[in-house]
């Protein structure tokens, strides 16, 4: 009976021992890594352009980003990426008063200084960006997976907007020939106007370079299948702002004095001199990212 029990705990123990190694068979084939892995992904973010000017800083706005991705594994655990990604972002700044004054000549050659303020002033930014990664990831191993990324993004820019307007401006012009300040008429540009509203115009933004860095997890599905959740971080690393114009941030055409039109806080100059309002323009956005990947 002894030995009869001995014999059965050994084929047991034998059979136990191969059905574990064929589990471990099948689990190591359905968990190993491919070299090649094609993704598409769409991240959701707080963003904005960051500056401060006219004694206030920029607010944060809503952004996203498309975007699809090659990775090549050079280990199990160590992959490079590049890809193309399309990112959406926002840039906005508010000034309950406005106000700056600068010489100028009127309708009649005459020279004067133009004195404005403009109340409850604002400026929206908009940009398109197409960027092109290259990246360089950690993941650890198993069906849910921690993962790391970092690398650097080449932001070129497809659009970029801005549309400002403010409630009310308000005009004046001194002449100091005559030691008079004028405020009318208002069809020589002086007087008390309703609100401004620009139309969108073009701003020239330059080519952004971004600092990328990734978190979260990757759950791994069948066929090669796998879904990555994470959080991601984009700073730029350089100043976008546009180069200067000669436009001011209120403008005074002596050829049809009452077209008022504001020029962008982004590239118009100071009214005392020939500098830019700011001093640089940096993207920031942050938010989730959430991306389909397979392997092959």
């Amino acid at each position: 009976m002894k030995t009869y029990n001995i014999k059965g705990a050994s084929k047991s123990l034998i059979l136990g021992l191969a059905i574990i190694l064929a589990l471990f068979s099948v689990n190591g084939k359905a968990l190993a890594q491919s070299k090649n892995e094609f993704s598409f992904y769409l991240q959701g973010s707080f963003s904005e352009l960051a500056y401060e000017a006219l004694g206030n800083k920029s607010e944060l706005a809503n952004g996203f980003g498309v975007g699809a991705k090659y990775g090549y594994y050079i280990s199990d655990n160590w992959s490079l990426g590049t890809g193309a990604e399309i990112q959406y972002m926002k840039g906005s700044i508010f000034s309950p008063r406005v106000q700056g004054a600068f010489m100028t000549q009127d309708p009649e050659g005459e020279v004067f200084e133009f004195r404005y303020h403009a109340d409850n002033f604002s400026e929206d930014q908009e940009v398109y960006f197409f960027n092109i990664p290259l990246q360089i990831q950690y993941e650890s191993l198993g069906i849910i997976r921690f993962y790391a990324a970092a690398g650097v993004k080449a932001g070129l820019i497809l659009a970029s907007k801005y549309q400002n307007s403010a409630t009310s401006l308000e005009t004046s012009g001194y002449y100091p020939e005559y030691d008079v300040e004028l405020t009318d008429p208002q069809f020589a540009g002086f007087g008390k106007f309703g609100g401004i509203n620009n139309a969108k115009s073009d701003l020239n933004l330059k080519t952004n370079f971004i600092a990328h860095l990734e978190s979260g997890i990757k759950l791994m599905l069948e066929n090669s299948q796998s879904l990555y959740m994470g959080l991601f971080l984009d700073y730029g690393l350089n100043d976008i702002k546009p180069d200067g114009s000669e436009e001011r941030l209120v403008n005074y055409n002596n050829q049809n004095p009452t077209a008022f039109a504001f020029g962008s806080v982004l590239s118009s100059q100071g009214d005392r001199d020939a500098e830019q309002y700011l001093d640089e323009v940096r993207t920031l956005a942050f938010g989730l990212k959430i991306q389909y990947a397979f392997q092959f």
